[in-house]
């Protein structure tokens, strides 16, 4: 018992070890490359890949300069989706974030969902995070814009 309260002291003592944090108002710019099947009138699978080399938002992060690589796939299933996929940004040192995202909601030319930091490398090491983002894609031109919104933070 003393052994639980010494740590919950010194837990209560020790200050927060968050060097970095930042809210997250990210646009991403890209090419991306969608697949559907619809196999029946009320049962489609999709798979989806996107390549990101242009961000809007990123000046003074250490996420500044960063390009992205993000896929995934998802059911629909009588009008419910559910789906999910991974991104990996890499900064221009060669540092990467993993992020992982769920897909919630699909409509005609758009998707939102949530996403979270998995971890990452080099600086990003210890990163965490979480928020939604929206995701409007234009199939035809193969391009898609995404708002991804949150909170970021850097450990020490």
């Amino acid at each position: 018992m003393k052994l639980i309260a010494a740590a919950l002291a010194l837990t209560l003592v020790t200050p927060a070890a968050i060097a970095q944090e930042f809210d997250v108002e990210i646009i991403g710019y890209g090419k991306t490359e969608q697949f559907f099947e619809p196999l029946s009138g009320d049962l489609m699978v999709t798979d989806s890949r996107s390549q990101f080399e242009d961000f809007e938002n990123l000046e003074g992060t250490p996420l500044e300069g960063m390009t992205g690589r993000c896929f995934g796939s998802a059911t629909i299933l009588r009008g419910v989706p559910s789906g999910h996929g991974n991104c990996v940004f890499t900064d221009p040192e060669g540092g990467k974030v993993l992020q992982s995202w769920s897909l919630d909601e699909v409509g005609q030319g758009g998707s939102a969902g949530t996403w979270h930091f998995v971890g990452g490398t080099g600086k990003h090491e210890g990163i965490t995070g979480r928020g939604h983002y929206i995701r409007l894609t234009n199939n035809t031109a193969g391009t898609t814009e995404t708002r991804i919104y949150g909170i970021a933070r850097w450990p020490e």
